[in-house]
């Protein structure tokens, strides 16, 4: 019994020395924001961070003669932070051929200022990237657009494919003609003497294919198609083919045709291009008077035969004031002839309009810069394109230009020496048709291009 007493008694003892000793916190390896931490944990589901990111009120990224879209930046937003070009700025950068065509900031494209949802995790803009506004040249384009904000800098741009198309109009080419009537193939240069335009002319059918087309083309081209109005070579007053050359009697003085001028080159390649597309003739030899000529034409070389031009061309389009677009041929100088090198070069130029490391800004790349070209193959004359499914989606809501991309494809490819027909495949599959245009089957160059009223 005593012995339990002495027990309890050393326990208080023990207890009240303990309350009245100062504690060594050195003692105790802890943490100084332990509590804190406890304190502002979370359940996991609420502690995840939102990604910043961006979004627009349009389900496609690839857009034609767009106007107003809604742009919207989504992220752990302070309205506060986000004043338009206080604290950060809206960019639009344009691209054509992966070069910068111009940039945008702030109120040269954005109409409505942001507005922040109740949730402060989205703030929204209108933009104005209509063609009007932005004063771009009609053509395909890529548009990246982004804030300058802190919170946005690790975030990719939002990338859109944008295509400004006018009201001119495509005449599709032709195979037939009605009974009794010939196409004849005319070059006439357009208005501002940059290219040489081939026009298709319906006439009664003759066997005097040559002197015809001589004289049509000093008739000059028809007044709505918007090319060069006056006759663009001289008159020619003998013609005498032999051995397929065709042999073209000018007379000693061709005035301005023979003068420091784009009309002297003009003249020569309208007469060459012209008369090469005419069955069995092959070249074109030009006398002065009745005799032979070192020179003629301001000082070109005539002393050979101008042989039928045999290279890659490149199909692009012309816009002309009469809203009409033509299919402008541009001959590729490329010495590496090898189909393996020619079918890339051709297809990104018919893309970008640069032909020869030249960018042709006056007139139209026929492909989106959305359309891919996946893979292609060669066997026996027949060149088979796989495009990405863009290419079904080009230019949806105009047929007409839906023709002159699947036109230039088909001239731009058999102008390969080795290629005479073009099969196209999507996502490797055949298809029917686009918006109407049968592409089940290989396709052959149409005879007739650019075909006049």
């Amino acid at each position: 019994m005593l012995k339990t007493f002495f027990n309890l008694f050393l326990i208080v003892i023990i207890c009240f020395s303990a309350s009245i000793m100062p504690l060594n916190t050195s003692l105790f390896n802890l943490p100084n924001n332990l509590f804190k931490s406890i304190t502002l944990s979370k359940p996991s589901n609420e502690v995840e961070t939102l990604s910043s990111s961006y979004e627009t009120n349009i389900a496609k990224t690839s857009l034609h003669d767009p106007t107003n879209i809604e742009f919207i930046m989504i992220g752990q937003l302070d309205k506060g932070a986000f004043v338009l070009g206080d604290n950060h700025d809206m960019i639009l950068e344009v691209f054509s051929n992966n070069n910068l065509v111009k940039k945008y900031i702030n109120t040269e494209f954005v109409t409505g200022l942001g507005s922040l949802d109740n949730d402060g995790l989205k703030i929204k803009y209108s933009f104005d990237i209509s063609q009007e506004n932005l004063g771009l040249d009609s053509g395909s384009y890529s548009f990246r657009i982004y804030s300058t904000g802190e919170m946005f800098s690790d975030v990719d741009p939002y990338e859109i494919f944008v295509t400004y198309l006018s009201n001119s109009k495509y005449v599709s080419s032709k195979n037939v003609v009605e009974e009794g009537n010939m196409y004849l193939t005319l070059y006439y240069p357009d208005k501002n003497y940059d290219y040489l335009v081939p026009v298709s002319r319906k006439i009664p059918y003759t066997n005097k294919t040559i002197r015809t087309s001589i004289d049509n083309l000093l008739l000059g081209p028809d007044p709505s198609l918007g090319l060069c109005s006056d006759a663009p070579i001289p008159h020619v007053p003998r013609i005498r083919v032999k051995n397929k050359t065709a042999y073209l009697y000018l007379p000693k003085d061709i005035g301005k045709f023979d003068k420091d001028s784009p009309l002297s080159k003009f003249a020569l390649n309208s007469f060459v291009n012209t008369l090469t597309g005419i069955d069995g003739v092959d070249a074109v030899k030009f006398l002065k008077g009745s005799r032979e000529t070192n020179t003629f034409f301001n000082g070109t070389n005539t002393k050979e035969a101008f042989k039928k031009i045999d290279s890659p061309r490149i199909f692009l389009g012309l816009e002309t004031d009469t809203d009409k677009f033509l299919l402008t041929p541009i001959k590729l100088e490329e010495k590496n002839m090898d189909i393996d090198n020619l079918v890339p070069i051709v297809f990104n130029s018919l893309k970008t309009c640069t032909v020869n490391a030249t960018h042709h800004n006056k007139l139209l790349g026929t492909i989106p810069e959305n359309v891919e070209l996946l893979n292609y193959k060669y066997n026996n004359e027949e060149l088979t394109l796989n495009f990405n499914s863009n290419f079904l989606l080009a230019y949806s809501k105009r047929m007409d230009i839906q023709s002159m991309m699947v036109d230039s494809i088909i001239y731009s490819f058999t102008s390969i020496p080795e290629i005479s027909k073009v099969s196209i495949l999507v996502d490797g599959d055949i298809v029917d048709s686009i918006n109407g245009i049968d592409i089940s089957h290989p396709l052959v160059a149409p005879q007739f291009i650019n075909v006049e009223n």
